[in-house]
C-alpha cells in the first residue's frame, strides 16, 4: 500500500510539473512558516513577539494615533506626516468614535489612542476597515490570478495574511495596506478601453497618493505607454485629490513635507537607501551625519533617475519587471523606511506568478528573491542602542529582519537596472552600427 508520504510526494511532483514557478514560491513560504511556528512553540512564543514592535503598548498604534491626532488641528498640534486626504479620512472616523471615549484633557497622545483602542467603537472601526480592505485585496488577487482554487487560496494565505511585511503592517495598523489596494485598482484599470474605467483608475491612484504620496510614481506607466494626454488628465486628478482635502484641515503641503522630512530623519532602520547609508556611514563607520546624508541622497537620486529611465524607455522589459522596479523604488526611495514597505512588491509578485510558468534560471532567481522578501523569520531577543543628533534610539529584531528582506529588494533592483540599462546600451550600439554600415554601403 502506498504510504501517505509517497502520495504527498507524488501530488507535489505533479503540482511542480504543472507550474514549477508557483509551486516553488509557495514551498519556500510554507517551509519558512513551519520553521517559524516550531521556533515559536519551542520558545513559548518569544520568537514571534520579537519580530513585531518592541513596545506592546504600540499595537495598532498607527491607526488609533492617526484617528486621535487627526481629530483636532492635526498639522499644528500633532505635526502629522500623512497627506490631507487620509488625514480627513481619519478625522471622519474620529467624528464617529471619539464621542464614545472619555479622554482627559491632560492625557498624552499615547494615552489618548490607548483609550480609543480599548473602546468598543474604536476597535470595531479598525476591524471593519481591515476586513473590507483584505476582502477587496482578495478580489483583486482572484482577478490577477484568473480564478481561484485550493492552491491559489493557499498562496493568498501565505503571500498576504501570513507574510512578514503584512503581519507587521497589520500589527502597526498602518494605512499602507489601504494604499496598496488603490495602487492595484490603478494597475487594473489604467489601460482599459473604457475611458470611465481609466478615469476611475486615475482617481484610485490619486487616493493612493493621498494616503502615502510616493505611489504617485506609478503615473509613469502612462508616459511609458506614450499616453501623454491621459498622463495629463491623470496628473491633474492626482494633484487635485492631493491638494483639495487640505481645505478641510489646518495644514498645507509645506507643513506636511516639513513634518514628514523631520520625522523621516528621526526614524532609524535599514529599509531604505537613506537609512542604509546613514547607518553604515554615520553610525558604523563614524562619518559625520552631513556626509552620510549627502552620500545617501546622491545614491537615492541616481537610483531613482536610472530606474525611471528604464521604466520609460526600455520597451522590451516585461510588465512584471517594470512593476518590480516601481516596487523597489517605493521600498528603497523617499519616505519613512519601515519593514511593511516591502508589501509594495506584491503587485510585481502577483503579475510575475500569473505570467511565468517555466522554471528558467532567471525565474528561479526571482522566485527566491521574491519569497525571501516575505518569509517569516524567527526573532532573537536583543537591542542595540545608538545615539544620534535627534536622540537615542534602539534597534530591535524586527529591524534586522526588515534589513534581511530589504537586501533581496536591493539585489532585485540591481539586477533589473543591469538588465534594462544593458539592453538599452546594446540596442543603441546596434542602431549606431547599422547606421554606419548603411552609410558605408551608400558610399
Amino acid at each position: 500500500m502506498t504510504s501517505a508520504f509517497d502520495r504527498m510526494k507524488d501530488a507535489y511532483r505533479k503540482e511542480y510539473e504543472n507550474n514549477p514557478v508557483f509551486t516553488l514560491f509557495l514551498t519556500i513560504l510554507i517551509a519558512f512558516f513551519i520553521v517559524f511556528v516550531i521556533a515559536a512553540i519551542v520558545t513559548g512564543g518569544d520568537t514571534f513577539y520579537y519580530v513585531l514592535n518592541s513596545k506592546k503598548s504600540m499595537v495598532f498604534s498607527d491607526y488609533f494615533e492617526s484617528v486621535v491626532s487627526s481629530y483636532n488641528n492635526p498639522y499644528t498640534n500633532y505635526h502629522v506626516v500623512y497627506p490631507s486626504m487620509v488625514t480627513v479620512f481619519y478625522a471622519v472616523i474620529g467624528h464617529f468614535t471619539m464621542p464614545y471615549v472619555n479622554i482627559p484633557a491632560s492625557a498624552s497622545l499615547e494615552e489618548s489612542f490607548g483609550l480609543l483602542r480599548d473602546s468598543q467603537m474604536g476597535i470595531m472601526s479598525f476591524v471593519l476597515i481591515t476586513l473590507v480592505t483584505f476582502y477587496v485585496l482578495h478580489l483583486i488577487y482572484i482577478k490577477i490570478m484568473k480564478g481561484t482554487n485550493l492552491r491559489k487560496e493557499l498562496m493568498f494565505l501565505f503571500l498576504i495574511l501570513l507574510s512578514y511585511p503584512f503581519i507587521y503592517a497589520l500589527e502597526r495598523g498602518n494605512s499602507i495596506i489601504l494604499a496598496l489596494v488603490f495602487c492595484f485598482l490603478f494597475l487594473l484599470g489604467h489601460r482599459s478601453e473604457n475611458k470611465w474605467i481609466r478615469y476611475a483608475s486615475y482617481i484610485a491612484l490619486g487616493i493612493a497618493a493621498g494616503i502615502k504620496i510616493y505611489p504617485a510614481i506609478l503615473w509613469l506607466l502612462l508616459i511609458r505607454d506614450k499616453q501623454y494626454r491621459e498622463a495629463g488628465i491623470c496628473a491633474a486628478i492626482v494633484a487635485a485629490l492631493f491638494l483639495i482635502p487640505f481645505i478641510f484641515t489646518d495644514g498645507n503641503p509645506i507643513m506636511l513635507f516639513d513634518n514628514a522630512f523631520t520625522y523621516a530623519e528621526s526614524n532609524l532602520g535599514f529599509t531604505n537607501i537613506i537609512q542604509i547609508t546613514g547607518g553604515l556611514l554615520h553610525e558604523i563607520l563614524g562619518f559625520s551625519a552631513g556626509i552620510a546624508s549627502v552620500v545617501g541622497y546622491t545614491i537615492l537620486g541616481l537610483f531613482t533617475l536610472l530606474s525611471f529611465i528604464v521604466i520609460v524607455f526600455d520597451k522590451e522589459m516585461k510588465f512584471w519587471k517594470i512593476l518590480t522596479l516601481f516596487g523597489c523604488n517605493l521600498v528603497l526611495g523617499l519616505g519613512v523606511g519601515v519593514q511593511y514597505q516591502i508589501i509594495y512588491m506584491l503587485p510585481a509578485m502577483l503579475y510575475f506568478l500569473a505570467a511565468e510558468r517555466e522554471m528558467t534560471k532567471n525565474n528561479k532567481f526571482y522566485v527566491i528573491c521574491f519569497a525571501m522578501m516575505l518569509v517569516l523569520i524567527p526573532g532573537i531577543k536583543f537591542a542595540i542602542s545608538v545615539s544620534t543628533d535627534a536622540g537615542d534610539f534602539s534597534y530591535y529584531p524586527s529591524a534586522v529582519i526588515g534589513a534581511i528582506e530589504t537586501a533581496f529588494v536591493i539585489i532585485v533592483a540591481i539586477a533589473l537596472l543591469h538588465e534594462g540599462l544593458g539592453r538599452m546600451y546594446r540596442n543603441r550600439f546596434d542602431r549606431v552600427s547599422d547606421s554606419i554600415s548603411r552609410a558605408e554601403r551608400q558610399e
